[in-house]
């Protein structure tokens, strides 16, 4: 067992630094707009608390911007992150900042909340450097001031794993409560949690004393048969999964009545399979991102060090465990994995203490320029993927899209309904603050555009060399785009951004 700072002699790290880096790395471009990478699920998330706050309808009711000329409930994952940033639009305005800021709070906390896993399932070293691994990771810096429930997701993860862990030790109920809360939570979030959240819940659960030996898998085993002997587990487990059906089947019951939904129930919803499973260029592109963009190519040394280190301890089970889980959400969830980055996020709260625990064994005896030099690399690699792969992203499509957005706001009545020519990507709807249709300039004929008059659209939007934000539009489709816009006088046109603004009772489509 290794002694705390105090009582070893070391001077102890402050517990700010990480978090102070993490946060100021995070507050870059929060006043930007929702634009860039995954743009189109932030607009949605953005949609909702807009929602929240101008309608005030209850938090059951979620509503996004695609529904047409209907009210726009949807079937949703629980929607706690933008009610809550509904409440901030009621006392501040509808500054979309503040969905940032909330991000990054929930960021901070769990940078805090890392850097006492690690102390707790190694050592307070341990703990300080995963802090500061988690703080400069490029996706939990984009996805910890991104306008969507990740960052407030892995709070609820990390407070899941530490309130369990109080209780493990000292026996207080409201730690307890704490966890259950916590994990519920995320379930209610996102379902996937409650595999690579509740696998190393379990071992918290199954351990004694973290930092002491493994316990062998013999005597795991026999405290798990003894667990499930007892009522106060399964009152944890069927009240957080009752908690979290009945959500679940509310929100279908919405999708329903509406047709509105995010679609990730049935065979539409296509997950994985095994053909994804057995792609081999879909394992590497998975593995290079995680070790680019999540481990900023420096940690991955670290990592495999840390693993090595921890192998035969109670942290490293518990750590490892999480890895575990985290693998086997991929597998069942392929598809979604290789498509959204998000997915590959909970791997921090587990990477982060093994980053840690790694670098500590390394730097022992190492001279301290080979230390600075890679501490200065991993910040470099950091800041190079974040400004090149991301914070461009949002300066681009800020110019591509702001413009006939704001032109939107400040021409057409609130409650307006347009046309977004941008296939299924309701960026540009929540830019402009309007409910409506969605598109591909492709599907524009004769037939859809006298539907949407009948159903009380107003104008047809788009962008002439941009199909959706993030996918260039073929050029046929933009000489028919074009052609139809010269033949309307009412039309609007930015030269700079190439975007329009047709009256629609003036269109004319060609075929």
């Amino acid at each position: 067992m290794r002694l705390h700072p105090a009582l070893s002699g070391i001077a102890p790290r402050p517990a700010w630094l990480p978090i102070g880096l993490g946060s100021l790395l995070r507050l870059v471009q929060i006043w930007m707009p929702v634009l860039g990478i995954h743009s189109w699920r932030q607009a949605d998330t953005a949609a909702m608390a807009r929602h929240f706050s101008q309608a005030g309808t209850p938090i059951w009711l979620p509503q996004i911007d695609w529904s047409g000329a209907s009210a726009g409930f949807v079937e949703s994952e629980f929607p706690i992150y933008p009610f809550l940033v509904s409440r901030l639009y009621t006392l501040m305005g509808l500054q979309e900042w503040l969905g940032r800021g909330l991000s990054v709070l929930c960021s901070g906390l769990t940078i805090w909340l890392v850097m006492r896993l690690g102390r707790r399932w190694f050592s307070p070293e341990a703990g300080w450097w995963a802090g500061l691994a988690f703080a400069i990771a490029p996706l939990g810096v984009y996805f910890g001031r991104a306008f969507q429930a990740e960052a407030l997701l892995l709070l609820c993860a990390a407070g899941a794993l530490e309130s369990l862990s109080l209780w493990r030790e000292q026996r207080l109920p409201w730690a307890l409560a704490l966890s259950w809360l916590c994990f519920t939570t995320a379930g209610l979030i996102k379902v996937i949690p409650l595999l690579w959240l509740g696998l190393p819940l379990l071992m918290v659960q199954l351990s004694t004393n973290p930092q002491n030996h493994a316990t062998p898998w013999q005597t795991l085993l026999s405290r798990l048969m003894r667990l499930l002997r007892h009522p106060g587990f399964w009152f944890y487990i069927s009240t957080s999964l009752g908690a979290i059906a009945g959500w679940y089947w509310h929100a279908h019951q919405l999708g329903q009545a509406s047709g509105l939904s995010f679609g990730f129930w049935g065979s539409g919803a296509d997950r994985s399979s095994l053909s994804l499973l057995l792609d081999l260029n879909g394992w590497i592109n998975l593995l290079l991102r995680i070790g680019l963009r999540l481990l900023a190519l420096v940690g991955v040394p670290f990592l495999l060090l840390g693993l090595r280190a921890s192998w035969r301890s109670g942290g490293g089970q518990i750590a490892i465990s999480g890895l575990l889980g985290v693998l086997l959400c991929t597998i069942a969830t392929m598809r979604s994995s290789t498509i959204h980055e998000y997915y590959q996020l909970p791997l921090l709260l587990f990477s982060s203490p093994l980053i840690g625990l790694g670098w500590q064994t390394w730097k022992e005896h190492r001279p301290r320029w080979q230390r600075r030099l890679l501490l200065s690399l991993a910040l470099v690699v950091s800041l190079t993927v974040l400004s090149l792969d991301y914070w461009a992203v949002e300066h681009r499509q800020r110019q591509a899209w702001m413009p006939l957005a704001l032109t939107i706001r400040r021409d057409l009545p609130i409650d307006a309904r347009i046309v977004s020519v941008t296939s299924t990507d309701p960026t540009l709807l929540n830019l402009a603050r309007r409910q409506g249709w969605l598109i591909s300039s492709k599907q524009l004929t004769p037939e859809r555009i006298q539907r949407w008059k009948k159903a009380g659209a107003s104008h047809l939007a788009g962008s002439f060399v941009w199909d959706k934000t993030y996918r260039p539009m073929p050029e046929q489709r933009q000489r028919i785009l074009r052609e139809m816009v010269d033949s309307s006088p009412g039309a609007w046109v930015d030269p700079r951004s190439q975007t329009y603004l047709i009256p629609i009772d003036e269109l004319h489509p060609q075929g």
